[in-house]
């Protein structure tokens, strides 16, 4: 009872500290993440479901904790730096009747991912986990540097997923597992606006929860070679949130002339503003084998059902109209952004080398396929095609403490046209045509902590 209770307390202090420390932005097809441990970064999470080797696989495939012999911890963190150049035009008909302007501007930047997992055998054939990660994320900021805010701003997206899970071992060689999804979501989307002379800068935040579940399957013909499949299913959000719009142009609009940086602009406020986000069910499939006492090989193919995300409207936003050649403002204006995302494949292949009993060195290479089309791409999500490389490591200090390290660099060879539609926001249409230039690096790192 005493061992019980302390379990408990854990996972309710691991609980409160997770959601504390979860903010996650990143660089990912569309807004995937892939690497919810700090391991799966020297590898670019090659064989995830399969290899079950440490408590991380709560997440990836709860049908490997029946691997996990002992009471297991694992903490840490995945930063991402992300370089994302815009080079092109960008055109507003409220500045000089829409005539381009020529355009260089950076919306990349620094972000890191935490993340915490824990599991507990309960018997020879069940296991409870318990998980903190985050399956998706976003962040992309142009700052007001340029006419690109006219377009874009500040963009963000974050999911944490909670979620505690249990696996079935139903005879030595095949497991199952089944987790539910807990999921807070938040997400701003920000631009500026040029009204009758004046600059105003709109910011719409909203937040949500919803549930969700996944589940996997753990095969192992014999000892050397593992297999495995998890299925994360669709969750739906309706975040609800604040839309505002303020500066000098609100408050010229709302009968409050005041200069540039001048004053205390009144701003056109939304307290009603929602919208409807689908994140995608997605498939895993990964083989580990293990070809002699020196090297294994892993694979991993991620399918995503990018194809739900059809359209995103933000609705009841702070806008400005026209009322024939009078701004009026509203507060139930609408933003349509039209997506029509394709269902989408991630690769990866790795190996690992086992220097010593200790040491363990890791590689990967990858291919992440984007769901976004061509003609649709916008600089919010610049997403293209991207290959991965990858390395990492292993080390088991003592029994109960090893450490990982990895690093992977994604990149899009050439660059990335951006033709999005015109993006119209009340009177105010902007149109941008250029191209990106994108790549990001990710560098992880975790604590494994063996209670035994």
């Amino acid at each position: 009872m005493a061992k019980r209770s302390a379990i408990k307390r854990l996972v309710q202090q691991m609980c409160a500290a997770g959601m504390l420390m979860c903010s996650t932005q990143s660089f990912a097809a569309a807004f995937q993440l892939y690497e919810q441990d700090g391991a799966t970064v020297g590898d670019y999470h090659a064989g995830r479901a399969a290899e079950a080797n440490n408590a991380a696989t709560a997440f990836y495939n709860p049908a490997g904790m029946s691997r996990i012999a002992n009471q297991q911890i694992v903490f840490g963190d995945v930063a991402v730096l992300s370089d994302l150049k815009y080079r092109g035009s960008v055109s507003v008909n409220t500045i000089n009747a829409g005539v381009p302007v020529n355009v260089v501007n950076q919306g990349g930047g620094f972000s890191t991912i935490p993340d915490l997992f824990y599991v507990a055998p309960i018997s020879d054939r069940f296991a409870f986990g318990f998980s903190i990660a985050a399956p998706f994320g976003l962040k992309t900021d142009y700052g007001r540097v340029s006419n690109l805010r006219y377009a874009a701003t500040a963009t963000e997206l974050t999911v944490v997923d909670v979620s505690p899970s249990l696996s079935l071992k139903i005879i030595p060689q095949l497991s199952i597992g089944l987790g539910y999804d807990w999921q807070r979501f938040g997400a701003e989307f920000n631009q500026d606006a040029f009204i009758s002379g004046f600059n105003a800068y709109a910011y719409n935040k909203a937040w949500s929860s919803a549930s969700g579940f996944h589940m996997g399957a753990l095969y192992s013909p014999w000892e050397s070679t593992r297999f495995g499949i998890s299925f994360n299913s669709q969750v739906v959000h309706h975040p609800h949130g604040t839309s505002k719009l303020i500066g000098p142009g609100a408050s010229f609009v709302t009968g409050i002339p005041a200069p540039f940086g001048q004053g205390n602009p009144q701003a056109i406020v939304s307290q009603q503003a929602y919208t409807r986000v689908t994140l995608p069910a997605y498939t895993t499939l990964s083989a580990f084998h293990q070809l002699n006492n020196r090297w294994a090989l892993l694979g991993t193919a991620i399918y995503t059902r990018w194809s739900t995300f059809k359209t995103l409207t933000l609705s009841n936003i702070a806008t400005v109209n026209l009322n024939g050649f009078l701004p009026v403002a509203s507060n139930t204006g609408s933003l349509t952004l039209t997506e029509n995302y394709r269902d989408a494949w991630n690769f990866s292949l790795g190996s690992e080398f086992y220097a010593t009993d200790r040491a363990t060195f890791r590689c990967g290479i990858g291919y992440d396929e984007s769901p976004i089309k061509n003609n649709l791409r916008d600089v919010r999500i610049p997403d293209n095609n991207r290959y991965a490389v990858a390395l990492g490591g292993h080390y088991q200090a003592i029994k109960q403490l090893g450490f990982d390290v990895g690093w992977t660099h994604l990149f899009v060879p050439g660059h990335t046209n951006i033709t999005p539609p015109p993006l119209t926001v009340g009177a105010q249409t902007t149109v941008t045509r250029g191209y990106m230039q994108t790549n990001a690096d990710i560098f992880g790192a975790q604590v494994t902590w063996d209670i035994v």
